[in-house]
Formats: C-alpha cells, sequence, structure tokens
C-alpha cells in the first residue's frame, strides 16, 4: 500500500526539517517547501493527502493563500499552523477552505492524532462514495433490465421495433433514432421498422443490403462487432451518428442509428456501453418476435387450400396499414373471385373439391412475390396483400392471376357450364382508403363493378386495341369535339399536378388535338413525372428532354382515331373520338370503367411492344 503523502509549507528551514523528520518517522511520505509559489506548483504537479502550511507566509496572507490552494488542489485537507496570536487568521483560513489548524509550538501527539483523523475521515468519504457509486450502478442496471424485461411482453416486430428505439434514445440521450430489421425472407437484408424523434422516414433509406454497404457501414459485417460511429447520410440529423448493431450469437438481426444527442454534444464512451448492453437484450427480444411471426405463418394456415386465414391476413394487413401511414408507402390488395364456385359443390366431393381449390391456390402463389401474403376468405375468394406495391404494379400482378387461373387445368378441365367466371380486383393504400375496412370495401366495389363491366358485355377481353376503338366508337354518342381537345387538356394538366403518381399515358392527337398536347407537355417541362407518356403521332418533337415520352407512328396501331387513355394511380380514363366527323359536333366514347381502361391500356401496349410498369 503506498504511503500517506504531505506536503508541507513554511519559509523557515529548521520547521521544515522538523517537520520532515517528524512525519518521516510516523510513516509518511512528506515534500516541504519554502514559499507560495513552488508550494502552488507542487499542487499542480503532484496528488497529495494532506497539505500542512504555514500562515504568516510572505507573499500571502493566510486565507489568500488556502485560497490559492483550494483551487489547485480540491482533494486534500489543509492543516494551518498558527500562533496563539493568529487564531482569528486561522478560522479565517477555514471560511475560504482549510479544513483544520494546529497551535505552534507543534506537539507530536496532537499532529499525529490530527492527521490520523483527517486520513479516517478521507477513508470514510471515499468508501461512502464507492458505495454510492456501486449503488448507482446498481440500481442503473435494475432499471436496464426492467426497461429490457419488457421488450419481450412484445411480439409484435413493428410494434418492438419502435420500443428498441425508444430504449436506445433513452440510453444514450439522443433525440432521434430509426432501425433497420433482418427480413424474415432474405436475412441478408435489413428494412426500415421503426422511427423515433427528430428523423425524415421519408429520406431514409428503405433497406440495407449486408452485401452492399456502404464503407462507414463495413463493421455491421464483423460477427462480433460492438456499437460504432459513422457521419449522418443525407436523411435528416447532422454531424455523427451511433450505429448499434442487434446481434444474437454472431447473428446481425437488426442495426439502429441514433442521432442529435442533448444538447449537441457527442456520444462517448458510456454510450457506447449503455448501447451495447441495452442491445444485448433488444436481439434476443427481436429474435423471438421473428420467431413469433414465422410460427403463426405456419400456423395460421387454410387446412384445404394451404394458404393464410383471413384472420391472420387482417391481423398483418392491420401493421402493413401502420407501417405504410408511418413511413409513407403503397401496398395494395388483391381480391379473386370465382363466381359460380359454389354450383360444383353438388359435383364434387368433399376431397375432391379441396384437391380443387388447392390446386387454384397453388397457381395463385405462383404468380406472388416471396414477400406477398395469400390468404383463402372462402371457397369462392382469395385475398392477397402486396407490399411496397402501387396501383400499375397491381394491375400488372392482376392480369398475371386472371390469365394463369384461366388457363390452369382446375378450370380448364371443368366443363364449360360449371366453370367459375374468374374475377380480379385491385385496390390501393392509400388512395382508395387509408383504413383497412374502406379498402375491403373497395375491392368489393371493384369486384362488382368487373362483373359488370363493359369489357365483359362487349366481348373486347381477347380483341385488339384498334378492334377495341370499333367497338367503343359503336357505342358512341354525339357530342362536342372541344370537349375531347378540353379532356386532353386535363389530364396533361393532371399529370403535372401529380408528378409522383405512376401511371401510363396513351394519346393519339391527330390534327385535332395537336395544341392540347403540345401545351400539356410544356406545362411539364422541369418536372420530373412518373407517368408514362407514349404518343401516337407522325412526327416526333425532340424538344422535350428528359421527359418520360415515347414517340410512335399511328401506323403500328392500325391508323386509329384520335383517343387518350390514362391509367394508374390516379382515376382511370378514356376517350376516343369519330376521326371522320368534321365542324363542331362528332361521335364520342369516354369511360372511367376501370376494367375496360385497364384493358385498353394493356392491350396498346402488348400491340406497340412497350413493357408496361417499366
Amino acid at each position: 500500500m503506498s504511503r500517506t503523502r504531505i506536503l508541507a509549507i513554511d519559509d523557515q528551514l529548521y520547521f521544515r526539517v522538523y517537520l520532515e523528520d517528524l512525519l518521516d518517522q510516523e510513516g509518511y511520505e512528506v515534500t516541504t517547501v519554502s514559499s507560495v509559489d513552488e508550494a502552488l506548483a507542487q499542487a499542480e504537479r503532484g496528488s497529495f493527502d494532506v497539505i500542512l502550511t504555514d500562515l504568516a507566509m510572505p507573499g500571502a496572507d493566510g486565507a489568500e493563500l488556502v485560497r490559492r490552494l483550494r483551487e489547485r488542489a480540491s482533494e486534500p485537507a489543509i492543516v494551518v499552523l498558527t500562533g496563539v496570536g493568529d487564531v482569528h487568521v486561522a478560522v479565517e483560513a477555514m471560511k475560504v477552505g482549510a479544513t483544520d489548524y494546529l497551535l505552534k509550538p507543534i506537539d507530536r501527539a496532537v499532529l499525529a492524532h490530527t492527521l490520523d483523523e483527517l486520513l479516517q475521515q478521507r477513508q470514510m468519504r471515499e468508501e461512502h462514495a464507492s458505495l454510492l457509486e456501486e449503488n448507482l450502478e446498481f440500481m442503473g442496471a435494475v432499471s436496464l433490465y426492467e426497461r429490457a424485461l419488457a421488450l419481450f411482453s412484445v411480439l409484435n416486430p413493428e410494434t418492438l421495433a419502435d420500443r428498441v428505439v425508444e430504449g436506445l434514445c433513452l440510453e444514450t440521450h439522443a433525440h432521434g433514432g430509426v432501425l433497420w430489421l433482418a427480413r424474415t425472407d432474405d436475412p441478408q437484408r435489413l428494412k426500415l421498422t421503426g422511427a423515433r424523434g427528430l428523423v425524415r422516414v421519408e429520406q431514409e433509406t428503405e433497406e440495407l443490403a449486408l452485401d452492399a454497404l456502404p464503407e462507414a457501414l463495413a463493421p455491421l459485417r464483423d460477427p462480433e462487432g460492438g456499437p460504432f460511429e459513422a457521419d449522418v447520410p443525407d436523411a435528416g440529423g447532422e454531424g455523427r451518428a451511433l450505429y448499434v448493431p442487434l446481434r444474437l450469437e454472431g447473428r446481425l438481426l437488426g442495426c439502429a442509428r441514433l442521432t442529435d444527442k442533448v444538447d449537441g454534444e457527442a456520444f462517448d464512451e458510456l454510450d457506447h456501453a449503455a448501447a451495447g448492453k441495452f442491445a444485448g437484450f433488444a436481439a434476443r427480444a427481436v429474435f423471438n418476435a421473428l420467431e413469433m411471426r414465422a410460427l403463426e405463418r405456419r400456423s395460421f394456415r387454410d387446412p384445404v387450400t394451404k394458404t393464410y386465414t383471413r384472420a391472420y391476413f387482417d391481423d398483418v394487413a392491420r401493421n402493413e396499414l401502420q407501417k405504410a401511414s408511418r413511413f409513407g408507402r403503397l401496398f395494395s390488395f388483391l381480391a379473386v373471385e370465382l363466381d359460380g364456385a359454389s354450383r360444383l359443390r353438388g359435383k364434387l366431393s368433399d376431397a375432391e373439391m379441396a384437391h380443387w381449390l388447392e390446386g387454384l391456390a397453388f397457381q395463385i402463389g405462383r404468380c406472388l412475390r416471396a414477400t406477398d401474403l395469400l390468404a383463402a376468405e372462402s371457397e369462392s375468394r382469395f385475398c392477397m396483400l402486396l407490399p411496397e406495391t402501387d396501383a400499375l404494379g397491381a394491375a400488372i400482378l392482376k392480369r398475371r392471376v386472371r390469365a394463369t387461373l384461366e388457363r390452369s387445368e382446375g378450370l380448364q378441365n371443368l366443363d364449360p357450364a360449371d366453370r367459375p367466371a374468374v374475377g380480379v380486383a385491385s385496390a390501393t393504400h392509400p388512395a382508395d382508403g387509408t383504413e383497412l375496412d374502406e379498402v375491403w370495401r373497395a375491392l368489393t366495389l371493384r369486384l362488382a363493378q368487373d362483373r359488370g363491366s363493359a369489357l365483359r358485355s362487349l366481348e373486347l377481353g381477347s380483341a385488339s386495341f384498334q378492334a377495341c376503338l370499333e367497338t367503343l366508337l359503336g357505342e358512341a354518342r354525339a357530342g362536342r369535339a372541344e370537349t375531347v381537345e378540353q379532356v386532353t387538356r386535363f389530364l396533361l394538366a393532371e399529370i403535372a399536378r401529380r408528378p409522383h403518381e405512376r401511371g401510363v399515358f396513351f394519346v393519339a392527337p391527330g390534327p385535332s388535338l395537336q395544341g392540347a398536347l403540345r401545351d400539356g407537355l410544356d406545362a411539364l417541362r422541369g418536372l420530373e413525372p412518373r407517368t408514362e407518356i407514349v404518343v401516337l403521332d407522325e412526327h416526333k418533337d425532340a424538344t422535350y428532354p428528359g421527359l418520360p415520352i415515347t414517340w410512335v407512328e399511328p401506323g403500328r396501331a392500325g391508323d386509329p382515331p384520335p383517343f387518350v387513355v390514362r391509367f394508374g394511380e390516379g382515376a382511370p380514363y378514356a376517350l376516343v373520338r369519330d376521326a371522320g366527323a368534321d365542324g363542331d359536333e362528332t361521335a364520342i366514347y369516354h369511360t372511367s370503367d376501370r376494367a375496360l381502361v385497364e384493358q385498353l391500356a394493356f392491350q396498346l401496349g402488348s400491340d406497340l411492344g412497350i413493357p408496361m410498369g417499366e
């Protein structure tokens, strides 16, 4: 054990020698100095347990000397030595920081007793501080345990993600945080799942691919890596961020990014340690939640079709709705209705009916992605959840599902009189509803519209685009030619007003719509519309660089009459006019029949060789 260190200050040599001998015999390590400046220098350089100082020192009175010593050395006890006549000076020195005073001449026993008491008091303070620190550390550990324990009561990964971010922000005093969790279908990709505080969710990276991480995030690949700091990308927040991996037995289950610490301070080692401890608990909770999600997917299966049940589908749909509302994401629903399937009940056994339905479900499942969800609502109706899918993407899948079912053996092997008609409808959040019930109502309405669509009544399902227009003109009514021009201007203006909406816009202007087309395209200059514009015109106009315009020879579509077709995230619309009519009056057919407009758009895209949705 190191000896107690004492600094003795006196301007008289004999007294310094006396103190040094006396204290050395008592077992102390003594340093003596003769001036105030030397004392202050020693106090700055070394660590002393006790300072003994005479009050009658050149260059400073007693109180001033003690004050200056205390400024440089706050820990050691200061004992002032004074004569009987200067007791009042010693008292003043104690007011500014001295611990005790002794009267000269110094009695050896009194000095030893005083030093012993001071050192015992110091030891007691240190032990008290140590116990207090241990108690605080224990209380902090208990508090951390309680907060972490609460995570294990949450088995929904999306809800848990928010709790984890909140907990990490509390541990590190961060004002903002986001969390990416491993995808159940692809553990090598982390998907944005949770957010809290000062973050701009719409600007955050949707996914982190572990095989394509930026160099700054390379530590995430280290199976043993803990929290680390890196620069914040341009996604809200400034300065450095603390990245916290969530690992369990070397497996990366997620990664949190914390930003904007309180008062603009930097994250320190304590923050790293606290975040790492909390992340250890959080990783186990996330693992449990992901395992539960996988178990639910295996458990909530319809025994006949082997698809998910409607109850499980609704639960996942509500979670998807919550995420979509929070993170500004799109998702779509698809419904397949087998109109007339109930007639098969009297002609097939239970086993045959189950086998037939399972086969149809299998054919639908072949069309879906790993992230899509298929559920059986009844023997005649299936529903699908399509994450990250807009209206145009849903329409593409809708047509694929219909074609697959109509070609399937399950339908082709049936007698035509018993063969159910396939109806498919789609609805997209948020355009068709922001609540689950609203989206379901939209789907039900679309299925009814599909059954009553002119596409069926006019038997246009397999006709070419040119043949469709000829049939529709046969249903046309008299109207004003200027109406066609006004509609064209309005539809192009809608693209300018909503450039973020994805869709397709076909137009064959002919001579009558040239002015409306040019004005509409001029209004799109400087924008970045997501609607693909296809113009059927003999004269290509190259004065619209940067706009998504494709110019096509009208002959490729059979030299059609003037028409416009608009399909995508907005309302569907199609219009065709009689090209042979002169003057103000003309024959016009126009419709917002979704099934018919969709067929016109996709059939024209097919006839022109233009891939839809790319």
